[in-house]
């Protein structure tokens, strides 16, 4: 009796040092000293949280006459928060529980100029967006040489040479931000960075950061809508069976993207508003007339919200299958997210199996893949 009671105390004492280990880890705050040059007229500086799309104060510091200011931050998991000064001067920055950071600025100006140490993500968060400051330089002044040739006689054959430049400079791009990713894959960082690489093209690397980060921070929300995504392409990479689509058509009839299996099949992810989508459609058009009777068929997903305008742009542009469906969600539509849809025009090619062998070609790469699966 006297020993169970003893092991009840020592177990009421393991508890207690548990919970004091644990409430300390909580309560250890960031702490983020820092210097505002020509501070101006800025007398408070707010770190705020990123609530979805509504970002609210977490905690907030005065900035002295020297510009100084010092937050501490109870934060309990590393996440993304935004330094602020304003509406418009504002930075992100990466914290995690327990870091020292010091903060200097070389002028009121908040951004990657500032000189940070103690965070090791969000320098490198801003180590990377630096290094990529001159590909996004030469990638600007490509478009801006693009549209000024847009007018020459010479169009098509100096459009030739800026995209093969463009293209060049995305992959340089890409390679250098691949090289950092392979070095530190667990980073909140790469959240910034999304839109660098292709969901389908770039997967292995994708795929890595995914994996890191998800181990690293299971309940982030950011990592978590990532993790969705990926896993979204991992359903629907090349060789994978296509996810079923089962959406109305123009009668409001249920048209089934698995009663066409036994064909060669384009999925074609478009909307009646957007404009590359319909420069495109004579392309597939003409495409469906010349391949048809070899057993091609195409089944077209609608981004629309009005049916009127669907229609409208199903009869103006000619797009004579039967097989045209939307759920008139928009970007919400059910079988854009099927297959992780986030820009369009967006192709999905199937082979007669049912099996997904491209996506994302347009134009002479897609006729060709068409023509060699109808041979």
């Amino acid at each position: 009796m006297k020993l169970q009671k003893n092991r009840f105390i020592l177990i009421l004492i393991l508890l207690f040092f548990s919970t004091f280990l644990q409430a300390q880890k909580v309560t250890d705050p960031v702490v983020i000293s820092g210097t505002i040059k020509d501070k101006g007229a800025y007398k408070q500086i707010y770190l705020d949280t990123l609530n979805g799309q509504n970002p609210w104060i977490f905690v907030s510091s005065a900035i002295d006459e020297n510009g100084s200011f010092k937050l501490v931050a109870p934060i309990t998991t590393s996440d993304i928060f935004r330094l602020r000064l304003d509406e418009k001067n504002y930075m992100m920055v990466i914290l995690t529980p327990g870091e020292k950071i010091s903060f200097k600025t070389l002028t009121s100006k908040l951004g990657g100029d500032a000189a940070i140490e103690g965070s090791f993500h969000t320098q490198l968060l801003y180590n990377t967006m630096n290094s990529s400051q001159s590909f996004e330089t030469r990638k600007a002044m490509l478009n801006q040489k693009y549209n000024d040739i847009q007018a020459s006689p010479k169009q098509d054959s100096l459009s030739a040479i800026i995209i093969s430049q463009f293209r060049a400079n995305d992959s340089l791009q890409k390679t250098a931000l691949k090289i950092q990713m392979e070095k530190h894959p667990a980073s909140l960082a790469w959240i910034f960075f999304q839109d660098k690489l292709d969901m389908t093209n770039d997967f292995d690397i994708i795929d890595k950061i995914d994996a890191a980060n998800f181990k690293a921070y299971p309940e982030n929300p950011f990592v978590k809508q990532y993790h969705q995504q990926v896993e979204v392409e991992r359903k629907t990479a090349i060789g994978a069976s296509a996810p079923e689509i089962a959406l109305t058509d123009t009668e409001g009839k249920i048209r089934k993207l698995s009663s066409l299996k036994g064909k060669v099949v384009l999925i074609d992810f478009w909307a009646s508003w957007c404009g590359p989508c319909r420069k495109e459609n004579p392309n597939v058009v003409a495409m469906y007339k010349k391949y048809h009777d070899k057993g091609f068929e195409i089944y077209s997903v609608s981004l629309d919200k009005e049916r009127s305008s669907w229609l409208a742009a199903i009869a103006k542009d000619n797009l004579l299958w039967p097989d045209h469906v939307s759920d008139l969600k928009y970007w919400k539509s059910e079988g854009a997210a099927a297959y992780g849809v986030t820009s369009i025009p967006f192709t999905v090619l199937i082979d007669k199996k049912g099996k997904i062998v491209a996506k994302k070609l347009r134009g002479e790469e897609l006729e060709s893949k068409v023509k060699e699966l109808c041979k």
